[in-house]
């Protein structure tokens, strides 16, 4: 009989350093939103966001522990049923989840709204990683990229039903995940191809693309007709281009939602109706008065006007980096993606130096999840990227946020500190 000999390391201290960092100035920042220089008896009620925000923190550190306790073993084995209980809780809020700004992506519980997407994130890489540490499992043949595309497109395409795009995004994200196990690289060519196709269309002309396309990929065809496999793949790729191109046009007019119109009108400079000056317009703007008015040093902690007066909306969810930039101008910023920044890095370094598929895909994972919330959302907040509810991890106001990123850093510091456990 094999019998288990483990090994266990101390918990990566820089990754535990930069997540209670995050969380710190994530209570603070929020607070300087909502403080307005009475203490009062009320001071302390949970009808403040701060108050809230605090107590979330003290059950995700609670919670953190209660992972580190875990046995890597129950880990994996618990990875199916927590995919499948998020699945169950996406139907759910389909059902009797709440609809707010056209999207259906909470479940009130009373006390506490429940946002599964947030959830889902989490559970749908301890489901990919488990389905990559399967015995002689290479990621090659069309049946295994079969089932690893539909263990990520289940819950992305509820997600997709709830209109949470935000969301959407963060899963398209663990396409770079599937990368590092083998996906040809021709698909990450593919999506930045689409990507720029698509921003195109909107902005130019389709015919114009089109007669653009056809030229270009003609003098490819002329170069490389002797390469008879390549001819076909860029003959494809001409007519993909410009079905594509008006299908852009098509989705953008008569499938999204206005709001959502707006939002990408917005970034591109283009004239919008006095409803969006007021709406996402306004929102986008005044984020970028309160980041400008920060200057190099900040205005100092609890002096944001911009921020504090509500001038910019959402400020402790979506918008929190505004106060951030506002209240400790750039260097501050710079700190908190240099904080950001590292603990990615260092994440990065722990995924490569596991020694099972399990650990290395689930870590990636977490890191692909953190690093499309932190570009999105600082994106959105400076105006290069449209406006879309998604939170800035450990910062953002909210408990499904903060409990499902916890759950992230936990476990992936928990399969770390067991990486060198063996069997003999």
């Amino acid at each position: 009989m094999q019998a288990s000999k483990r090994a266990y390391d101390p918990i990566d201290s820089t990754v535990l350093y930069c997540f209670l960092f995050l969380i710190i100035l994530g209570i603070m920042s929020i607070f300087a939103t909502e403080y307005n220089g009475d203490v009062t008896a009320s001071f302390f009620s949970f009808k403040h966001s701060y108050v809230k925000q605090a107590f979330f923190a003290i059950v995700a550190g609670l919670m953190f522990f209660v992972i580190l306790g875990f046995d890597r073993r129950i880990l994996q084995l618990i990875s199916y049923p927590m995919y499948g209980l998020v699945l169950v809780l996406l139907l759910l809020v389909l059902v009797v989840g709440q609809k707010t700004n056209g999207q259906q992506n909470w479940i009130n519980l009373g006390v506490f709204k429940l946002q599964p997407s947030e959830f889902a994130k989490f559970g749908t890489a301890m489901a990919l990683a488990k389905y990559f540490d399967t015995p002689n499992m290479r990621f090659v043949t069309q049946r295994e990229q079969f089932i690893a595309y539909g263990i990520l497109g289940l819950p992305l395409l509820l997600v997709a039903a709830q209109g949470d795009a935000g969301s959407c995004l963060v899963f398209a994200a663990f396409i770079f995940v599937l990368n590092r196990e083998g996906l040809s690289d021709l698909f990450i060519y593919l999506g930045l191809y689409i990507i720029a196709v698509s921003v195109l269309s909107l902005i130019i002309q389709p015919y114009i693309i089109i007669a653009i396309s056809v030229a270009l990929f003609c003098i490819l065809i002329y170069w490389n007709w002797l390469n008879k496999q390549l001819v076909k793949i860029l003959a494809v790729i001409m007519i993909g281009t410009c079905l594509y191109t008006y299908s852009v046009s098509y989705i953008f007019n008569n499938v999204l939602e206005k709001h959502q119109r707006d939002r990408i009108n917005v970034i591109l400079g283009k004239e919008l109706t006095k409803e969006a000056r007021r709406g996402v317009a306004y929102n986008l703007n005044q984020s970028k008065i309160a980041i400008g008015s920060g200057g190099i040093i900040g205005k100092g902690y609890l002096q944001g006007t911009q921020t504090r007066y509500n001038y910019v909306p959402e400020t402790s969810t979506d918008f929190i980096f505004s106060a951030i930039g506002e209240e400790w101008g750039f260097l501050g910023s710079l700190v908190l993606l240099a904080v950001y920044v590292t603990m990615l890095i260092r994440l990065l370094l722990l995924a490569e130096r596991q020694r099972s598929p399990y650990g290395r895909v689930y870590i990636y994972s977490v890191v692909a999840i953190i690093f499309t919330h932190v570009v999105i959302n600082i994106g959105m907040t400076i105006g290069l990227l449209p406006v879309i509810g998604i939170p800035l991890p450990l910062l953002s106001y909210g408990g499904s946020s903060l409990l499902s990123f916890t759950f992230m850093i936990a476990t992936a510091l928990k399969l770390d500190s067991e990486r060198r456990m063996t069997m003999r």
